[in-house]
């Protein structure tokens, strides 16, 4: 029965409820070196990275394109890109990772010469 569902996001992925909350143990390590801890669809715990996300400073492209983010894995979250003077820079790069070990500028902007802050949720 499981081919039949279709998954939107983690809350989808975790069928259990305990006191009106979804919990859950998203995988199972087989086949997959990562396990995660879902509370509500947030990831709380996984077996890559733990609670935290991955954190990542790196320059920005002169225009779309790549940017190195070691330990992201397609599917992770892009849930804030902190940019020059502590602004929020997320609209200029996508929101979920496409391209393992990256985080991609969607910006034709030049932003190569600014440094950015990447914070990256791990979500498989």
């Amino acid at each position: 029965m499981a081919g039949h569902y279709t998954y939107t996001d983690l809350r989808d992925k975790v069928l259990n409820w305990i006191h009106g909350r979804r919990l859950g143990v998203l995988g199972d390590s087989y086949g997959s070196d990562t396990s995660l801890v879902v509370l509500d669809g947030v990831a709380v715990g996984s077996t890559r990275s733990g609670a935290a996300p991955i954190i990542v400073s790196a320059a920005g492209n002169n225009g779309a394109g790549a940017i190195t983010v070691a330990g992201a894995v397609v599917g992770d979250n892009v849930e804030f890109v902190m940019g020059p003077t502590n602004a929020d820079a997320s609209a200029s790069f996508e929101t979920t990772v496409s391209v393992a070990g990256q985080v991609q500028q969607t910006s034709a902007s030049n932003l190569s010469a600014n440094q950015y802050v990447f914070f990256v949720q791990p979500q498989s």
